[in-house]
Parts: structure tokens; sequence; C-alpha cells
């Protein structure tokens, strides 16, 4: 059973009414393996700073991509001037994540780079451009982004998130290779087409949970994980949603048994819904109202 209210700030149940500011919808339920999940629309960082202090045993997460989409939100990660500003946007919401990981906990989080265009016009010939609101990219604009970089120049998006994080106090135990087996192959004639992405393996602490031995009894290759790549969800949604099989794969190695799992950036919600099916705690955040309505109403089969 799914129940459906909403809470403002201080996480007193209240009215929907036009006069409240700063509302959000929380939908919660059950699912058949008797564990709970939560689904949170509004600001992630907000939300988890009222998360107490240790309570999440693993956090799986993929931020929005440095101007791969606009997802029509106000407030979203991913459209910003620079690539500082983007990093620092990533890196504040994990810190927040951090303060809610027990000490045990880890953080695995998939990440992918972008080019830079520096054609100083828009792309313009594919359907997303139609839909952007800003008009001209900022890896389109002249000028380097302010760094330096030259005409189609991969940016480093990846390791530059994931040292800022290392600043920040976490340790980066891991840069796994997700191998997106039978991939869509870019339309570039003049480099190979990307079939990989990173997730980074984060932790807080010298000694945390992690199942080595699922690794072993699987006979995959440890840091590089060949799974097909998911294609796009239903619902009409573009949410970008990661496979199934590289959240199980998480799971298994990187959650203690019934532990609970968050997910800062839910998007069509697949952490929450494979954490559910095997039997986490679930508590995923996301900005866009339609990504977590889609992903309540799937919780509601489990």
């Amino acid at each position: 059973m799914t129940k459906n209210i909403e809470l403002n700030f201080d996480n007193t149940e209240t009215e929907s009414t036009e006069n409240i500011v700063n509302l959000r919808k929380h939908w919660e339920g059950l699912s058949s393996t008797g564990a709970k999940w939560e689904i949170y629309n509004g600001d992630s960082s907000q939300i988890i700073k009222d998360l107490p202090k240790d309570s999440v045993d693993c956090a799986i997460t993929s931020p929005p991509y440095f101007w791969l989409r606009d997802y029509g939100v106000d407030g979203q990660i991913g459209l910003e001037d620079s690539v500082q500003e983007y990093v620092n946007a990533i890196a504040d919401v994990m810190d927040n994540v951090k303060e809610a990981l027990n000490p045990e906990g880890t953080l695995f989080m998939n990440i992918g780079d972008t080019y830079y265009s520096g054609k100083g016009q828009s792309q313009g010939k594919d359907r997303k451009s139609n839909k952007r609101r800003f008009g001209l990219r900022a890896v389109d604009k002249s000028g380097g982004m302010g760094i330096g970089l030259q005409r189609k120049s991969m940016i480093g998006i990846p390791w530059r998130v994931a040292i800022e994080m290392a600043t920040r106090g976490w340790v980066i135990r891991s840069s796994i290779i997700w191998h997106r087996e039978k991939c869509l192959p870019e339309s570039v004639k003049d480099r190979p087409s990307r079939s990989y992405e990173y997730v980074f393996m984060f932790v807080k602490s010298r000694k945390y949970y992690f199942n080595k031995q699922e690794l072993i009894e699987q006979k995959v290759e440890e840091d590089m994980w060949t799974i097909p790549a998911r294609p796009k969800s239903g619902g009409g949604l573009d949410t970008a949603p990661y496979p199934d099989a590289l959240v199980e794969r998480c799971l298994k190695i990187g959650c203690k048994p019934n532990g609970t799992v968050l997910d800062p950036f839910l998007g069509s919600g697949t952490t929450c819904r494979v954490a559910a099916q095997m039997g986490y705690s679930s508590i995923g955040i996301d900005l866009n109202p339609e990504f977590c309505e889609y992903s309540a109403l799937n919780m509601e089969n489990i």
C-alpha cells in the first residue's frame, strides 16, 4: 500500500494549499518483501539534512550529467555556467549524503563525461536541442569554459567530481569501469565511440562493509563490470535510467543485509525499486515531480 502525503520543511503533515511554499510531496509504502520505501519530491540537499545522522547504510546514485539534458525543473543540477560550479553542486549534495551515511557505509556514484565543442553556436540538429530553454549550452560557448579547454576536448568530469569529493573527506576506494555492453554507438567519425562510464566507490572511514566474496562467486572482473545498458523507461519520461543489474551488484557488495539505501537523484526509481525487490529499505529523492510520481507508481507493484 502506498501513502501519498505532503510535507513542509519542518516534516509536519499539512494540507496542500497555494499559500504553502517549499512544499514536498512524499510517498511511502512497504514492498512484498517487507522493506519500507520512501520517495520525496524536492531539493535533495535540504531533504537529506533532515535524515538522522548515520542512518543510511549505502547510497547508490547517478547525478545529472553536465549539459546532457534539460529536465525543465528550476534548480536542477547539470546546467551550470562552468565546470567547477557543476562539480561543486554535486559535491555539496554528497557532503550531506556523507552526514547521513553511517561510518561503515558506502557510496556508489555513476557519472559520465561530456565533450566541450566550443563551436560558438548550438549543435541544433538533434530533437533535444529544440527542448532546451536556455539557448546556447555552456559547452558550446567559445572561451574554453574558463579552464583553457580546446575544442572537441573531453572535459574529464568524473575525475574532477571524484577529486573534489576527496578534498572534502571522502575516500575514493575504487574507480569501477562499467562497460555498457550493447549500448547504441555514437554518431562520431573522428574518435572511438564511448562504451563505458565510471562507477566510483566512496567510503567515509577506514573500516566499512564490503562483501568481496560476492565478486569472487560471480567470477567477474572485480573493477570492470560488463552490464548491458538499459533502454529508456516507459511513461514518455527521459530519465536516463541505469540497469537493474548495476544496482544489484552495488547492493550485494556494498550494503549490509536489511540495510537502508539512499538515492539523492532518483530519476525513474531504479535504485528504490531494485532495493525493495532485494529486501532493503530505501529512500529516493528527486527534484522533478513527474519522476517521483512515476517512481512511486512503479513501487506499488513490488
